[in-house]
Parts: structure tokens; sequence; C-alpha cells
């Protein structure tokens, strides 16, 4: 008999299974699936909380928002991919978050320095209360929601004003009054009364809350935010409320 060198495996045709067959069992091609199904799950959450987190930013709900946009970077990370997220961070929208803070507080003092007659503090708190809540809108990438805390800058920066004349005219009114001049004292105490009401006006209107005060928060003019400063009412004197023309009176006496 020769001898017979083949190596070769040999089909056993009594169980019909071939080399092909044999190979092919070996594999594990789903070796992997539940590794993959955690990763297309976790993907999907961190899809659905980024969604949770932009509709939070449109409703200015920063805080939530960092919250949500944490949640989705923890999903993101396990599913080893961050190609679902979009917009401001976590870490951003905490600024951001931060930020509302400072400014409600802002407004806050503004309405009790306004109540208390010092319009000039009323405006400055309303200002700040202005930049920062643009600040926490361009942070977060919302809408900018400052709008309403310009216009009660403007209308303290108003009332500050009108009460520095009211002050002015009340002084001159004494002055006449000590010298015995009492047409031209009782013509500025009149000035000061009617300036004052003014301011009071004003600085009601500017108080945070007032309905007077609300705007349209997407407003072109809202858009100033952290240039407020330069947006203060100029020192000057509307047309209506001009000083009164004193040439006749006796100056001397001032």
């Amino acid at each position: 008999m020769p001898e017979d060198n083949n190596s070769e495996f040999v089909v056993d045709p009594a169980d019909g299974t071939g080399v092909d067959d044999v190979y092919e069992a070996t594999l594990d091609p789903g070796g992997d699936s539940a590794t993959d199904s955690a990763a297309e799950a976790a993907a999907q959450s961190a899809t659905d909380l980024q969604a949770q987190a932009d509709q939070a930013v449109t409703d200015g709900d920063y805080a939530s928002a960092a919250d949500l946009r944490g949640q989705a970077e923890d999903q993101a990370a396990q599913a080893g991919s961050t190609d679902m997220l979009d917009g401001s961070s976590s870490a951003d929208l905490q600024t951001a978050a931060a930020d509302q803070q400072t400014a409600a507080a802002d407004e806050q003092q503004e309405s009790t320095d306004a109540a208390s007659g010092d319009y000039a503090a009323a405006q400055t708190d309303a200002q700040n209360a202005e930049s920062t809540t643009y600040d926490a809108d361009t942070t977060a990438g919302g809408t900018d929601h400052s709008g309403t805390a310009y216009d009660e800058a403007q209308n303290e920066g108003w009332a500050n004003w009108d009460q520095e004349t009211a002050d002015q005219d009340q002084a001159t009114a004494d002055s006449y009054a000590a010298s015995g001049n009492a047409d031209d004292a009782a013509m500025y105490a009149e000035d000061a009364s009617s300036e004052q009401a003014t301011a009071d006006s004003y600085g009601a209107e500017g108080q945070d809350g007032n309905a007077l005060a609300e705007t349209d928060p997407s407003s072109e003019v809202a858009a100033a935010g952290s240039d407020a400063a330069e947006d203060a009412p100029v020192e000057e004197a509307p047309a209506e409320e001009a000083p009164v023309d004193d040439t006749s009176a006796d100056d001397s006496a001032a």
C-alpha cells in the first residue's frame, strides 16, 4: 500500500461536516453585542437629554439646562462619542445660571433702592442686572432677556435726574426765602415739588416687576447688554422739563 503523506483535513461524509462548516462554527460574531447595545442606549439617552437641555435653554432655565447637559455628557462618555451633543457645555451653563442669580439679586436691590428714593443707586443696580443678564444669555446661547432691566435702568436714570433737579430747585427756594424774596422762593419751591413728583413716578415705573418696565426680551434695544452704562440717560433736561427762566428774579439773594 503506498504511503499516505497527505495531512489535509478529511471530510467525514458520515456527519456531513465540511472544513468550512467547522471553521465558521468556531467564530463568535456576536461576542461584543452586549457592549454595542449599551453604547447605543447611552448614545440615545445622551441625545434625549441634550434635547431637554436645549429646551431648558430656550425657556431661560439655565440651572436645569446645566443639570441636563451634565447628564448628557455622562451618557455621551459611556457611548464613547460626543457627536450627539451641541450647544453650551454644562460648565458654561452653570456659569450662566450663577449669573442669573446675581442679576436677580441686583434687581431686588434695585427695587429696594428705588422704594427708598435712592434713584442713583437704583439705576446702577438695574444696569448691573442688565449687563449680567446679557452675559448669562450669551454664555448659555439663549435668548436675550436683558430688555426689562434695560428699561428699568432708563426709568431710574430719569428719576435720578429729576431728583437732582428737585434738590437744586429746593435749595434755591430756601436761599430766596432766607433773603426775604418770597415770590422767587415760592416759584422754585413749586418747581422742586413738580420735579420731585416726576422723579418718584419714574422711580416707581423702574422698580423690578412693574408692568410698565416689561419689554420684549428679543427686542433690538435690549441687545445693548454689557454696554448698559453707555446707554444711560444723558444728564440733560427733556424739553418739557427745562428749568424755569428766572432772569426776572433777583439772583443776588441766592
